[in-house]
Order: structure tokens, then C-alpha cells, then sequence
């Protein structure tokens, strides 16, 4: 367990930035680049995204997390760690006015891995796995405590980001942190076809050049793709896809033809069917939604 004074310092640092700065549902970016604060009152609905590798401190309330493991639910002082391009479904379970839900996620970083990986010292003694969540938890309250320090954030910032990743590849999960780091891994390698993926999702997929991104046959590609994200490249372009649609509709309140053919449809009733079909609701109901706001 946490030291109750490091994390009761954490939780009001993270209640003073977020309630002075700008949220959207929940939702404060800070000035640190893949650092996102979490502060809600009310549960949410389930939300779909395709997530980047992160860890999430959880640090009040409680989050279900869906990945192709199965089902989870993280309370407070629970670590959340993603070591690949994967789609999640989540929702926070448990969150009030008088005990809102309180959570912080840093998006992983390859490089600095890479660079921790090549050290003598990480490699050695990442070899057998620590509980590491307290340095974890003191290195992530430093990084909040600085957001309002902006000369002092720009001086610190790459040495904590830098201890984050070195405390997560000394910890229980090291060993699928350290992958993102190797160059050849294969995680590495169909990082490179998803943020092509990600960058032309709404244009038709293209198997070889995905492949020929991951240095790999395309037999090689299709395994090791599933085995990473547990879905397919087509797949993994449809959730995509719907994913952008909804966040169209539910922000913008577009026409439906309209985002069905941004997103890369050429049919609307399969583009409606697969909507329905991933949120459990059709398009028609989710613009309904917008406009009785």
C-alpha cells in the first residue's frame, strides 16, 4: 500500500489543477505531452477507444476496463498498465460529489525505454520483477506538483518522465514494458503498422504496406497483429472508424451520411448496423442524444 500523506498530497494536487483548468467529461491535458488528469462525479457510460501503451494510477473511486484479457476493475492505490495499441472499453463504476473519481495516465514513451533498456543496471535487474507502486506513486506526485511550475516543469520534466518508465521496468509487468523498447520486437514492429492505422483509417487497408512497415511476411504480420491488438488489421480499421464516428456525432452533431463517408463508409446501412452493433445503440439514437442537450 501507498503512504496515506504521499497520496493524500497527490489527490489534492490533482483536485486543484483539474478544477483550474478546462476539462471535457472528466478529462484535463496538461502541458506534458501523453499526461492526462482524471476527475469525475458521476459514473460514466461505457467508452470505446483504441489506447496507446500508458500506465493509469488510480487513485480514487473505481474503472472497469475491458481489454482481450477479460474484464477489470481498478480501485484506488490499483495500476492500470497497457503495453500495446489494444481497444478498450471502460467506464468509471464508482464516482460521487463527495468522493469524486480520481485517476492519472502518462502515455508510455519507446525511446526513453529504449534508452533505460540499453542500460547496464536496468538489464540486470529487471530480471526479477519488485512491487515498485510507491516509487511509482512519488515520482507521478512530483510530475503533478510541477504543472504549476512551469520554469521548474521544463528543467525536471525528462528526469521524472524518465524515472516513471525506469520504476515500471523494474516492476511486476517490466518485462512487457521492456518490449516496447526493443527495436525489433514484435510489439514494436505492429506499433508501426497501427499509427499507419491510425493516420489513414478512413482509407482502405492495404496488407502489404502494412506489413512491409513491420518487416514482416504477411502471413508473419496477420499472427503477430491478433496476438498484440486481438484483432485483425480490418477489424482493428472498423473500431477505429466507428470510434471517430461517434465522437463526430455526439461533438459536432453531423449528418449521419455525412460522418459515415468521412469516416470511410460508402454504405450508410452497414455503417449503421456496425454502429449498433459496437455501441450497443444506433447512430439515429446517439444524434437524438446531442440534440436534446
Amino acid at each position: 500500500m501507498f503512504k496515506f500523506t504521499m497520496v493524500d498530497e497527490l489527490k489534492h494536487a490533482l483536485l486543484r489543477y483539474t478544477r483550474a483548468h478546462s476539462q471535457v467529461d472528466g478529462v484535463t491535458a496538461t502541458s506534458v505531452r501523453g499526461f492526462y488528469l482524471f476527475q469525475r462525479t458521476t459514473p460514466s457510460e461505457v467508452e470505446h477507444t483504441v489506447v496507446n501503451p500508458l500506465v493509469c494510477l488510480v487513485l480514487q473511486g473505481r474503472k472497469q476496463v475491458s481489454l482481450s484479457s477479460g474484464v477489470s476493475s481498478y480501485a484506488a492505490g490499483e495500476t492500470l498498465i497497457v503495453t500495446g495499441n489494444v481497444p478498450t472499453a471502460s467506464r468509471i463504476s464508482q464516482a460521487s460529489a463527495a468522493s469524486p473519481y480520481l485517476a492519472l495516465a502518462l502515455d508510455l514513451d519507446p525511446n526513453v525505454i529504449t534508452d533505460l533498456v540499453l542500460s547496464e543496471h536496468v538489464a540486470s535487474s529487471s530480471q526479477a520483477a519488485h512491487d515498485t507502486s510507491g516509487d511509482l506513486c512519488d515520482a507521478l506526485r512530483r510530475l503533478v506538483m510541477l504543472l504549476d511550475r512551469p520554469e521548474s516543469l521544463a528543467v525536471l520534466k525528462n528526469g521524472l518522465i524518465r524515472e516513471i518508465h525506469h520504476w515500471l521496468l523494474l516492476g511486476r509487468q517490466g518485462h512487457a514494458v521492456r518490449n516496447l523498447g526493443l527495436p525489433d520486437s514484435h510489439v514494436r514492429r505492429i506499433a508501426r503498422a497501427v499509427a499507419i492505422l491510425r493516420a489513414d483509417y478512413a482509407q482502405p487497408v492495404h496488407i502489404e504496406r502494412l506489413a512491409a512497415a513491420a518487416g514482416m511476411s504477411r502471413a508473419a504480420f496477420h499472427q503477430h497483429f491478433r496476438a498484440i491488438t486481438s484483432l485483425s488489421p480490418l477489424q482493428f480499421q472498423k473500431q477505429l472508424r466507428l470510434i471517430e464516428a461517434r465522437r463526430l456525432i455526439l461533438s459536432k452533431g453531423k449528418l449521419l451520411s455525412q460522418v459515415a463517408f468521412e469516416v470511410g463508409y460508402e454504405s450508410t446501412s452497414q455503417f449503421s448496423r456496425e454502429y449498433t452493433r459496437m455501441f450497443g445503440r444506433s447512430p439515429v439514437k446517439d444524434k437524438q442524444t446531442v440534440s436534446e442537450r
